[in-house]
């Protein structure tokens, strides 16, 4: 029963997310919920690993904080928005048990989320001719973000799996690309950009393959690149719209587009709403209101400011900052600390990976908060758990 309780949050979160979010997320959360049913004593010891704890302590500081930023008892209503972190407590538990999920399965269950993303941006692409594809399965901006998640976390099976079919994993990131490119996601094209290199630097620093290689392994890379442009990849909208904002940075040092200005103007009212209330914060409810009030150019109702950073900070002051710092950086931690072992390095490129694609997202628009790409990390964070405990 534990094990299939895994199992089936595991294909909630990793398999349908990408293309069924709200099926997926009622899945997973409720197969937490279950989890929760099934612990035992033993299970407790699970509170030491960085996994649980740090997210645990992240949810703590915005219960602190919320409430006396709000002035009332109703600022413990933010702690919703993170509240799918407290799924990884039971999940992880039930990873302990004997017999439970294989993890070499695992990342063929993200494959499958990243191409199942790439097949509905195709069709959607295809069928409707839309300029911002993934419209029909969620917004495009969390649609690409959670396929580019999913597409980065199947490298997991470059580590997790033997023999030559594993480099089929390598088409995750493809996947990904493809989703991006046709949903004309600037955010999630930089984000990429930037995981791709987290991914080559770490690999090449720790020594995971061979110099030979990684030449191979760049050459092939930018063959893939050039085909995808010949295809006619650099049409898609991400790829024309990050071609125009580099063009903008070159003349003006910032883009022009008024999608832009009004994320760098609730930036910086994010930042003044931060130094008006700069330990607790404004509370969840009210914060966005505050940043607006101060803001050279008002910007109106929004339900956040398009930036983790400032909505942590304009929400919950530096607690909020530290409670985001838990949040993310939680399954970096829980890879570093993990017992060493001879593919302990390639979980930690992977975690590593993820938390930066996840930060560089969270520049451009808030993720921690946002159902469905909080649910994959949550995800992504058992995964690594599951990654950590199998090596130990």
């Amino acid at each position: 029963m534990r094990s299939a309780v895994l199992l089936f949050a595991l294909v909630a979160a990793l398999a349908m997310t990408a293309v069924a979010p709200e099926a997926g997320n009622i899945l997973y959360l409720a197969a937490g919920g279950i989890g929760l049913l099934l612990l035992r004593p033993a299970d407790g010891a699970v509170i030491r690993r960085p996994i649980v704890w740090m997210p645990l302590l992240g949810i703590a500081l915005l219960a602190v904080a919320y409430p006396i930023g709000a002035g009332s008892t109703s600022g413990l209503i933010g702690v919703v928005f993170v509240a799918p972190f407290l799924a990884v407590i039971p999940l992880v538990a039930l990873a302990r048990t004997d017999g439970a999920v294989h993890l070499p399965f695992v990342p063929t269950l993200s494959l499958a989320g990243s191409a199942g993303a790439a097949a509905m941006a195709t069709n959607e692409f295809l069928l409707t001719g839309v300029e911002r594809a993934g419209e029909s399965v969620a917004n495009p901006i969390h649609f690409a973000d959670v396929a580019l998640a999913l597409g980065f976390l199947s490298l997991l099976g470059l580590t997790s799996n033997k023999g030559a079919w594993r480099y089929a994993f390598l088409l995750g990131p493809m996947f990904a690309g493809l989703a991006i490119a046709l949903s004309g996601t600037r955010g999630a094209v930089v984000a990429e950009v930037a995981m791709a290199a987290v991914a080559v630097i770490l690999v090449a620093s720790l020594g995971l393959v061979q110099r030979r290689t990684m030449i191979v392994g760049a050459l092939a890379g930018v063959g893939v690149i050039a085909v995808a442009l010949l295809a006619g990849l650099g049409q898609t909208s991400a790829v024309q719209r990050v071609l125009v904002d580099l063009g903008d940075l070159a003349r003006f040092s910032l883009p022009t587009d008024l999608s832009t200005s009004i994320r760098l103007n609730m930036y910086e009212s994010g930042f003044r709403a931060f130094l008006a209330s700069p330990i607790f914060g404004h509370g969840p409810l009210n914060f966005v209101a505050v940043a607006d009030s101060l803001a050279a150019v008002p910007f109106g109702a929004a339900p956040h400011l398009h930036n983790d950073l400032a909505d942590f900070a304009a929400s919950a002051g530096i607690l909020g900052l530290l409670a985001y710092a838990m949040l993310l950086l939680a399954p970096v931690v829980e890879a570093i600390t993990a017992p060493d072992s001879a593919h302990k390095r390639g979980v930690i490129v992977v975690a590593a990976t993820l938390t930066a694609g996840y930060f560089v997202m969270g520049l451009t628009n808030a993720m921690f908060g946002i159902l469905t790409v909080t649910v994959v990390y949550t995800a992504i964070c058992v995964v690594v758990a599951m990654a950590t405990q199998a090596e130990a």
